[in-house]
Protein backbone atom coordinates (compact mmCIF):
# COMPACT_ATOMS: atom_id res chain seq x y z
CA UNK A 1 0.00 0.00 0.00
CA UNK A 2 2.73 2.06 1.12
CA UNK A 3 4.44 1.63 -2.50
CA UNK A 4 1.52 2.00 -4.39
CA UNK A 5 0.73 5.50 -2.84
CA UNK A 6 4.51 6.76 -3.71
CA UNK A 7 4.17 5.86 -6.91
CA UNK A 8 1.50 7.68 -7.46
CA UNK A 9 2.79 10.29 -5.26
CA UNK A 10 5.48 10.57 -7.29
CA UNK A 11 3.78 10.02 -10.30
CA UNK A 12 1.74 13.35 -9.50
CA UNK A 13 4.82 15.44 -8.66
CA UNK A 14 6.29 14.23 -12.25
CA UNK A 15 3.27 15.35 -13.92
CA UNK A 16 3.28 18.73 -12.23
CA UNK A 17 7.10 19.29 -13.28
CA UNK A 18 6.68 18.45 -16.64
CA UNK A 19 3.75 20.52 -16.59
CA UNK A 20 5.51 23.69 -14.92
CA UNK A 21 8.61 23.22 -17.61
CA UNK A 22 5.68 22.75 -21.11
CA UNK A 23 4.05 26.03 -19.75
CA UNK A 24 7.46 27.74 -19.19
CA UNK A 25 8.57 26.39 -22.81
CA UNK A 26 5.80 27.84 -24.02
CA UNK A 27 6.03 30.99 -22.22
CA UNK A 28 9.66 31.40 -23.72
CA UNK A 29 8.77 30.40 -27.19
CA UNK A 30 5.18 33.15 -27.24
CA UNK A 31 7.89 36.14 -25.95
CA UNK A 32 10.10 34.77 -28.76
CA UNK A 33 7.79 34.91 -31.53
CA UNK A 34 6.32 38.18 -29.86
CA UNK A 35 9.84 39.70 -30.15
CA UNK A 36 9.79 38.91 -33.83
CA UNK A 37 6.75 40.36 -34.55
CA UNK A 38 7.41 43.31 -32.59
CA UNK A 39 10.80 44.03 -34.81
CA UNK A 40 9.20 43.68 -38.28
CA UNK A 41 6.49 45.93 -37.04
CA UNK A 42 8.63 48.46 -35.79
CA UNK A 43 11.15 47.61 -39.35
CA UNK A 44 7.71 48.76 -41.31
CA UNK A 45 6.96 51.78 -39.24
CA UNK A 46 10.61 53.16 -39.96
CA UNK A 47 10.42 52.82 -43.29
CA UNK A 48 6.66 54.43 -43.39
CA UNK A 49 8.31 57.57 -41.59
CA UNK A 50 10.96 57.73 -44.53
CA UNK A 51 8.66 56.85 -47.60
CA UNK A 52 6.56 60.02 -45.99
CA UNK A 53 10.13 62.15 -46.03
CA UNK A 54 11.01 60.66 -49.90
CA UNK A 55 7.35 61.48 -50.69
CA UNK A 56 7.73 65.03 -49.69
CA UNK A 57 10.94 65.71 -50.63
CA UNK A 58 10.14 64.67 -53.99
CA UNK A 59 7.50 68.29 -54.05
CA UNK A 60 10.92 70.52 -53.33
CA UNK A 61 13.71 69.99 -56.54
CA UNK A 62 13.14 70.75 -60.44
CA UNK A 63 16.61 69.78 -60.93
CA UNK A 64 16.17 66.37 -62.93
CA UNK A 65 19.36 65.01 -60.87
CA UNK A 66 17.62 65.65 -57.32
CA UNK A 67 13.96 64.99 -58.45
CA UNK A 68 15.12 61.59 -59.91
CA UNK A 69 17.07 60.46 -56.70
CA UNK A 70 13.75 61.73 -54.37
CA UNK A 71 11.86 59.26 -56.81
CA UNK A 72 14.11 56.47 -56.67
CA UNK A 73 13.46 56.50 -52.91
CA UNK A 74 9.93 56.19 -53.13
CA UNK A 75 10.24 53.64 -55.29
CA UNK A 76 13.08 51.87 -52.62
CA UNK A 77 11.15 52.51 -49.63
CA UNK A 78 7.40 51.12 -51.08
CA UNK A 79 9.07 47.77 -52.04
CA UNK A 80 10.97 47.52 -48.67
CA UNK A 81 7.72 48.07 -46.74
CA UNK A 82 5.92 45.12 -48.83
CA UNK A 83 8.61 42.99 -47.63
CA UNK A 84 8.38 44.03 -44.08
CA UNK A 85 4.10 43.52 -44.43
CA UNK A 86 4.53 40.52 -45.89
CA UNK A 87 5.92 38.78 -42.68
CA UNK A 88 3.41 39.98 -40.29
CA UNK A 89 0.08 38.12 -39.93
CA UNK A 90 -1.91 41.13 -40.04
CA UNK A 91 -5.82 40.98 -41.30
CA UNK A 92 -5.81 39.60 -44.93
CA UNK A 93 -7.92 42.66 -46.19
CA UNK A 94 -5.63 45.40 -45.14
CA UNK A 95 -2.29 43.66 -46.27
CA UNK A 96 -3.77 43.12 -49.89
CA UNK A 97 -5.37 46.65 -49.72
CA UNK A 98 -2.30 48.24 -48.20
CA UNK A 99 0.41 46.28 -50.55
CA UNK A 100 -1.56 47.15 -53.76
CA UNK A 101 -1.10 51.04 -52.49
CA UNK A 102 2.31 50.60 -51.82
CA UNK A 103 2.46 48.70 -55.31
CA UNK A 104 1.29 51.55 -57.47
CA UNK A 105 2.75 54.36 -55.53
CA UNK A 106 5.85 52.48 -56.20
CA UNK A 107 5.21 51.80 -59.78
CA UNK A 108 4.38 55.77 -60.36
CA UNK A 109 7.29 56.75 -58.89
CA UNK A 110 9.57 53.94 -61.41
CA UNK A 111 7.38 55.62 -64.07
CA UNK A 112 7.95 59.26 -63.80
CA UNK A 113 11.66 58.94 -63.38
CA UNK A 114 11.33 58.04 -67.41
CA UNK A 115 8.43 60.21 -68.64
CA UNK A 116 7.99 63.88 -68.51
CA UNK A 117 4.35 63.81 -69.29
CA UNK A 118 4.54 61.08 -66.01
CA UNK A 119 6.65 63.75 -63.67
CA UNK A 120 3.70 66.40 -64.65
CA UNK A 121 1.03 64.05 -63.24
CA UNK A 122 3.09 63.42 -60.32
CA UNK A 123 3.24 66.97 -59.48
CA UNK A 124 -0.33 67.06 -59.53
CA UNK A 125 -0.71 64.36 -57.47
CA UNK A 126 1.92 64.27 -55.09
CA UNK A 127 0.26 66.28 -52.23
CA UNK A 128 -2.64 64.65 -52.08
CA UNK A 129 -0.34 61.50 -51.58
CA UNK A 130 1.55 63.07 -48.76
CA UNK A 131 -1.46 64.02 -46.97
CA UNK A 132 -2.70 60.74 -47.19
CA UNK A 133 0.19 59.00 -45.72
CA UNK A 134 0.38 61.68 -43.16
CA UNK A 135 -3.15 60.42 -42.36
CA UNK A 136 -2.12 56.67 -42.74
CA UNK A 137 0.60 57.15 -40.57
CA UNK A 138 -1.24 58.33 -37.92
CA UNK A 139 -3.81 55.61 -38.07
CA UNK A 140 -0.74 53.28 -38.49
CA UNK A 141 0.28 54.34 -35.33
CA UNK A 142 -2.78 54.08 -33.03
CA UNK A 143 -3.69 50.20 -34.67
CA UNK A 144 0.12 49.12 -34.04
CA UNK A 145 0.07 50.59 -30.57
CA UNK A 146 -2.69 48.03 -28.95
CA UNK A 147 -0.12 44.92 -30.72
CA UNK A 148 2.71 46.46 -29.60
CA UNK A 149 1.74 47.14 -25.44
CA UNK A 150 0.37 44.53 -23.15
CA UNK A 151 0.63 40.95 -22.96
CA UNK A 152 -2.16 40.15 -24.51
CA UNK A 153 -0.75 41.21 -28.44
CA UNK A 154 0.85 37.26 -29.68
CA UNK A 155 -2.98 36.30 -28.82
CA UNK A 156 -4.16 38.97 -31.04
CA UNK A 157 -1.68 38.59 -33.53
CA UNK A 158 -2.56 35.00 -33.86
CA UNK A 159 -6.21 35.48 -33.84
CA UNK A 160 -6.34 38.71 -36.20
CA UNK A 161 -6.30 36.64 -39.35
CA UNK A 162 -9.37 34.93 -38.97
CA UNK A 163 -11.00 38.18 -37.13
CA UNK A 164 -14.35 39.21 -37.86
CA UNK A 165 -14.77 42.28 -35.94
CA UNK A 166 -15.42 45.44 -38.37
CA UNK A 167 -13.78 47.95 -35.10
CA UNK A 168 -10.46 46.62 -35.24
CA UNK A 169 -7.69 48.48 -35.94
CA UNK A 170 -6.55 46.91 -39.42
CA UNK A 171 -10.08 46.77 -40.42
CA UNK A 172 -10.42 50.78 -40.73
CA UNK A 173 -6.99 50.78 -41.65
CA UNK A 174 -8.25 48.55 -44.85
CA UNK A 175 -11.42 50.48 -45.60
CA UNK A 176 -9.04 53.85 -45.79
CA UNK A 177 -6.59 52.74 -47.80
CA UNK A 178 -8.74 51.80 -50.30
CA UNK A 179 -9.99 54.89 -50.53
CA UNK A 180 -6.56 56.55 -50.78
CA UNK A 181 -5.59 54.26 -53.56
CA UNK A 182 -9.23 54.89 -55.89
CA UNK A 183 -8.35 58.33 -55.12
CA UNK A 184 -4.37 58.84 -55.54
CA UNK A 185 -4.13 55.63 -58.60
CA UNK A 186 -7.60 55.67 -60.19
CA UNK A 187 -7.90 52.63 -62.42
CA UNK A 188 -8.50 53.01 -66.08
CA UNK A 189 -10.34 51.04 -68.28
CA UNK A 190 -7.52 48.25 -69.29
CA UNK A 191 -6.21 48.48 -65.71
CA UNK A 192 -10.15 47.46 -64.15
CA UNK A 193 -10.20 44.73 -66.35
CA UNK A 194 -6.53 43.65 -65.07
CA UNK A 195 -8.45 43.63 -61.29
CA UNK A 196 -10.68 41.31 -62.42
CA UNK A 197 -8.05 38.77 -63.40
CA UNK A 198 -6.34 40.02 -60.13
CA UNK A 199 -9.50 38.52 -57.80
CA UNK A 200 -9.67 35.49 -59.20
CA UNK A 201 -13.01 36.11 -60.92
CA UNK A 202 -12.36 33.75 -64.22
CA UNK A 203 -11.87 31.08 -61.69
CA UNK A 204 -13.98 28.25 -62.85
CA UNK A 205 -13.08 25.29 -60.93
CA UNK A 206 -15.80 23.08 -58.70
CA UNK A 207 -16.16 23.79 -55.35
CA UNK A 208 -15.00 22.24 -52.55
CA UNK A 209 -16.29 21.60 -48.95
CA UNK A 210 -14.65 22.58 -45.77
CA UNK A 211 -14.00 18.32 -45.52
CA UNK A 212 -12.16 18.55 -48.48
CA UNK A 213 -9.90 21.27 -47.61
CA UNK A 214 -9.04 19.79 -44.91
CA UNK A 215 -7.78 16.68 -46.77
CA UNK A 216 -6.22 18.96 -49.14
CA UNK A 217 -4.13 21.04 -46.44
CA UNK A 218 -3.32 17.29 -44.86
CA UNK A 219 -2.29 16.41 -48.73
CA UNK A 220 -0.16 19.11 -49.22
CA UNK A 221 1.37 19.90 -45.55
CA UNK A 222 1.12 15.53 -44.20
CA UNK A 223 3.57 16.72 -40.97
CA UNK A 224 0.80 18.63 -39.69
CA UNK A 225 -1.76 15.87 -39.48
CA UNK A 226 -1.67 16.18 -35.60
CA UNK A 227 -1.54 19.59 -35.30
CA UNK A 228 -4.67 21.37 -34.11
CA UNK A 229 -6.64 23.01 -36.80
CA UNK A 230 -9.27 25.84 -36.77
CA UNK A 231 -10.84 26.71 -39.98
CA UNK A 232 -13.12 29.23 -41.01
CA UNK A 233 -14.32 30.41 -44.50
CA UNK A 234 -13.77 34.23 -45.87
CA UNK A 235 -16.53 36.34 -45.48
CA UNK A 236 -18.78 37.84 -47.96
CA UNK A 237 -17.79 40.18 -50.53
CA UNK A 238 -14.34 38.72 -50.54
CA UNK A 239 -12.54 39.34 -53.69
CA UNK A 240 -12.73 35.30 -53.72
CA UNK A 241 -14.09 32.60 -51.21
CA UNK A 242 -11.43 30.63 -49.38
CA UNK A 243 -10.83 28.44 -46.47
CA UNK A 244 -8.92 29.95 -43.45
CA UNK A 245 -7.22 27.07 -41.99
CA UNK A 246 -5.25 27.87 -38.72
CA UNK A 247 -2.87 25.57 -37.29
CA UNK A 248 -0.78 24.94 -34.08
CA UNK A 249 1.43 21.89 -33.52
CA UNK A 250 4.48 22.30 -31.18
CA UNK A 251 6.65 25.03 -31.41
CA UNK A 252 5.26 25.90 -34.91
CA UNK A 253 1.93 28.18 -35.27
CA UNK A 254 0.79 29.26 -38.92
CA UNK A 255 -2.22 29.44 -41.52
CA UNK A 256 -2.90 28.67 -44.58
CA UNK A 257 -5.73 29.58 -47.36
CA UNK A 258 -7.16 27.71 -49.77
CA UNK A 259 -9.42 28.46 -52.82
CA UNK A 260 -13.08 27.40 -52.88
CA UNK A 261 -13.15 26.96 -56.10
CA UNK A 262 -10.86 24.29 -57.01
CA UNK A 263 -9.33 23.73 -53.36
CA UNK A 264 -5.64 25.88 -55.10
CA UNK A 265 -3.13 26.92 -52.02
CA UNK A 266 -3.53 31.08 -52.18
CA UNK A 267 -0.97 31.57 -49.36
CA UNK A 268 0.84 29.97 -46.43
CA UNK A 269 2.65 30.98 -43.32
CA UNK A 270 4.86 29.65 -40.35
CA UNK A 271 5.99 31.03 -37.39
CA UNK A 272 8.48 29.30 -35.21
CA UNK A 273 12.06 29.70 -33.45
CA UNK A 274 15.19 29.76 -35.72
CA UNK A 275 18.15 28.56 -35.02
CA UNK A 276 21.93 30.05 -36.02
CA UNK A 277 23.14 27.40 -38.26
CA UNK A 278 22.50 28.00 -41.81
CA UNK A 279 22.50 25.45 -45.04
CA UNK A 280 23.71 26.23 -48.04
CA UNK A 281 21.99 28.55 -50.59
CA UNK A 282 22.39 25.71 -53.23
CA UNK A 283 21.46 23.18 -50.86
CA UNK A 284 18.26 25.36 -49.59
CA UNK A 285 17.61 26.06 -53.75
CA UNK A 286 17.55 22.20 -54.56
CA UNK A 287 14.98 21.80 -51.45
CA UNK A 288 12.62 24.24 -52.36
CA UNK A 289 12.72 23.21 -55.99
CA UNK A 290 11.88 19.39 -54.57
CA UNK A 291 8.77 20.95 -52.33
CA UNK A 292 7.52 23.16 -54.97
CA UNK A 293 7.01 19.65 -57.30
CA UNK A 294 5.53 18.29 -54.44
CA UNK A 295 3.34 21.32 -53.99
CA UNK A 296 2.07 20.70 -57.71
CA UNK A 297 4.43 23.33 -59.57
CA UNK A 298 6.19 21.03 -61.64
CA UNK A 299 6.33 23.89 -64.31
CA UNK A 300 8.19 27.19 -62.39
CA UNK A 301 11.72 28.19 -62.77
CA UNK A 302 13.29 30.49 -60.37
CA UNK A 303 14.04 34.24 -61.18
CA UNK A 304 15.03 35.86 -58.01
CA UNK A 305 16.49 35.19 -54.61
CA UNK A 306 16.91 37.47 -51.63
CA UNK A 307 17.87 36.73 -48.12
CA UNK A 308 17.64 37.90 -44.48
CA UNK A 309 19.08 36.75 -40.94
CA UNK A 310 16.61 33.66 -41.23
CA UNK A 311 14.92 32.93 -44.39
CA UNK A 312 15.89 32.84 -48.30
CA UNK A 313 12.98 34.27 -50.46
CA UNK A 314 12.87 32.76 -53.89
CA UNK A 315 10.59 33.99 -56.62
CA UNK A 316 9.72 31.56 -59.39
CA UNK A 317 7.81 32.53 -62.82
CA UNK A 318 5.86 29.85 -64.40
CA UNK A 319 7.71 28.68 -68.15
CA UNK A 320 5.31 28.42 -71.03
CA UNK A 321 5.25 24.91 -72.26
CA UNK A 322 5.50 25.92 -76.60
CA UNK A 323 8.04 28.61 -76.08
CA UNK A 324 9.82 27.92 -72.96
CA UNK A 325 9.57 31.38 -71.88
CA UNK A 326 9.12 32.70 -67.79
CA UNK A 327 5.59 34.17 -67.47
CA UNK A 328 6.49 36.68 -64.83
CA UNK A 329 2.72 37.32 -64.26
CA UNK A 330 2.66 33.96 -63.01
CA UNK A 331 4.90 33.62 -60.47
CA UNK A 332 5.42 31.85 -56.80
CA UNK A 333 7.33 33.24 -53.88
CA UNK A 334 8.55 31.25 -51.34
CA UNK A 335 10.27 31.49 -47.54
CA UNK A 336 12.57 28.83 -46.84
CA UNK A 337 14.00 28.26 -43.38
CA UNK A 338 17.98 28.74 -43.44
CA UNK A 339 18.46 26.20 -40.32
CA UNK A 340 16.81 23.68 -42.26
CA UNK A 341 15.36 23.82 -45.44
CA UNK A 342 11.78 23.74 -44.30
CA UNK A 343 9.52 25.83 -46.53
CA UNK A 344 8.12 28.19 -44.07
CA UNK A 345 5.90 30.72 -46.44
CA UNK A 346 4.33 30.79 -49.51
CA UNK A 347 2.30 32.91 -51.68
CA UNK A 348 0.48 30.97 -55.03
CA UNK A 349 -2.01 33.96 -55.74
CA UNK A 350 -0.16 34.93 -58.78
CA UNK A 351 0.05 31.89 -60.33
CA UNK A 352 -3.53 30.64 -59.84
CA UNK A 353 -4.40 33.52 -62.21
CA UNK A 354 -2.23 32.30 -65.14
CA UNK A 355 -2.35 34.51 -68.16
CA UNK A 356 -4.03 33.99 -71.70
CA UNK A 357 -1.19 34.32 -73.80
CA UNK A 358 -2.16 34.99 -77.24
CA UNK A 359 0.51 34.39 -80.76
CA UNK A 360 3.10 36.02 -81.39
CA UNK A 361 5.32 36.70 -84.01
CA UNK A 362 9.10 36.50 -83.49
CA UNK A 363 10.97 38.47 -85.45
CA UNK A 364 15.08 38.16 -85.76
CA UNK A 365 17.09 41.09 -84.31
CA UNK A 366 20.51 42.07 -84.61
CA UNK A 367 21.62 43.43 -81.08
CA UNK A 368 25.07 44.80 -82.71
CA UNK A 369 23.05 47.08 -84.53
CA UNK A 370 20.24 47.78 -81.82
CA UNK A 371 22.58 48.75 -79.08
CA UNK A 372 25.98 50.84 -79.31
CA UNK A 373 29.37 49.41 -79.44
CA UNK A 374 29.65 49.80 -75.80
CA UNK A 375 27.16 46.99 -75.48
CA UNK A 376 27.74 43.53 -75.34
CA UNK A 377 24.56 40.80 -74.88
CA UNK A 378 26.34 38.39 -72.55
CA UNK A 379 22.95 36.68 -72.24
CA UNK A 380 19.53 35.85 -74.17
CA UNK A 381 16.38 34.14 -73.00
CA UNK A 382 12.76 34.48 -73.43
CA UNK A 383 10.08 36.18 -70.97
CA UNK A 384 6.41 36.91 -71.00
CA UNK A 385 6.25 40.78 -69.63
CA UNK A 386 3.42 43.34 -69.00
CA UNK A 387 3.41 46.45 -71.70
CA UNK A 388 2.02 49.62 -70.21
CA UNK A 389 -1.50 48.70 -71.13
CA UNK A 390 -1.18 45.22 -69.24
CA UNK A 391 -1.06 43.17 -72.12
CA UNK A 392 1.25 40.44 -71.44
CA UNK A 393 3.75 40.22 -74.53
CA UNK A 394 6.92 37.80 -75.57
CA UNK A 395 10.31 39.48 -75.15
CA UNK A 396 13.47 38.85 -75.49
CA UNK A 397 15.05 39.17 -72.05
CA UNK A 398 18.98 39.87 -72.76
CA UNK A 399 21.42 40.76 -69.78
CA UNK A 400 23.19 43.83 -71.53
CA UNK A 401 26.78 44.75 -69.92
CA UNK A 402 28.06 48.42 -71.33
CA UNK A 403 31.72 49.09 -70.26
CA UNK A 404 31.48 52.84 -71.05
CA UNK A 405 33.16 53.86 -67.59
CA UNK A 406 35.71 52.68 -65.27
CA UNK A 407 33.21 50.55 -64.11
CA UNK A 408 30.93 48.43 -66.30
CA UNK A 409 27.68 48.22 -65.88
CA UNK A 410 24.69 45.30 -66.37
CA UNK A 411 21.06 45.71 -67.68
CA UNK A 412 18.41 43.56 -67.75
CA UNK A 413 16.27 44.80 -71.18
CA UNK A 414 12.89 43.38 -72.50
CA UNK A 415 12.60 43.58 -76.32
CA UNK A 416 9.28 43.09 -77.55
CA UNK A 417 10.22 39.65 -80.40
CA UNK A 418 7.48 41.38 -82.90
CA UNK A 419 7.19 45.30 -82.84
CA UNK A 420 10.87 45.40 -81.37
CA UNK A 421 9.55 48.13 -78.26
CA UNK A 422 11.95 48.10 -75.11
CA UNK A 423 8.85 47.03 -72.70
CA UNK A 424 11.54 47.20 -69.86
CA UNK A 425 15.00 48.59 -69.19
CA UNK A 426 16.71 47.83 -65.75
CA UNK A 427 19.90 48.61 -64.39
CA UNK A 428 21.43 45.54 -62.35
CA UNK A 429 24.58 46.39 -61.10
Amino acid sequence: MKKTIFLLSYAVAACLIFSVASSRENQELKYLLQGQYTGKMADASTQLNELQQAVQQSLLFSDPTAFHDSLQNVWRLSSDIRYSIADLPLDREFTTEWMNYLGRLGNNAKMTMTSQENAEQWQKNVSQISNNLTNFSSDWQIATAHYLSGDTNYKNWLEEQTSNANTSGFKNLSKSVKTYTESDFPLTASEADHEKKKELRDLNDKKITKDEAITRFYEMFPEFKNATLSVKQSKKGAPYSFYHIAFHKGERTGYADITQKGGHLLSYLIERPFEKNSLSVEKLKNLADERLKELGYKDVKETDARENSEVWHFTYARVEEKTKAKVYADGVQVKIAKDTGEIVGLNGVEYIQKEKLKPQMMKKMNWDEFFTNKATVVNEDLAYVENKDFVERLCYELTVRVNSSKVPHTYKVLVDTETGEVIKNEKLS
